[in-house]
């Protein structure tokens, strides 16, 4: 079977036994973790896969599962997993200068001005 006929039929069966949009996007799609990172390790295996049938076939599986759970439903993993956001650098001085000033890590600063009302995070 090609490698992408195989990719393919994997993640059909994810999409069979998934509870929900968001835990198949995940399993397809997360970037260190998901079935396209583990099976295309490398940026320019997974550029060119992007092009493929295979791949839009996988992507019309999350389009299927979002029109039968709703994005609201689904939109909640069912298991926490890590948040990518990339940050330019002035804003991740910015963080880190808030951080060091209150004596906590980065980490734990971004979550407290996550947690915060709107407009509190000042």
């Amino acid at each position: 079977m090609a490698p992408g006929n195989d990719l393919l039929s994997q993640a059909e069966e994810l999409a069979r036994t998934s509870g929900n949009w968001a835990d198949l996007s995940n399993a397809l799609f997360h970037p260190t973790d998901g079935l396209l990172a583990r099976a295309l390790p490398s940026r320019e295996a997974r550029a060119a896969f992007v092009g493929t049938e295979q791949y839009k076939a996988i992507r019309r599986l999350v389009t299927r599962a979002i029109e039968r759970s709703g994005l609201v439903p689904g939109g909640t993993p069912s298991r926490p997993g890590p948040l990518v956001v990339t940050l330019p650098a002035g804003v991740r001085t910015a963080l880190e200068t808030e951080a060091a000033a209150e004596g906590v890590g980065l980490t734990q600063w971004v979550l407290t001005k996550l947690s915060l009302p709107a407009g509190a995070a000042g």
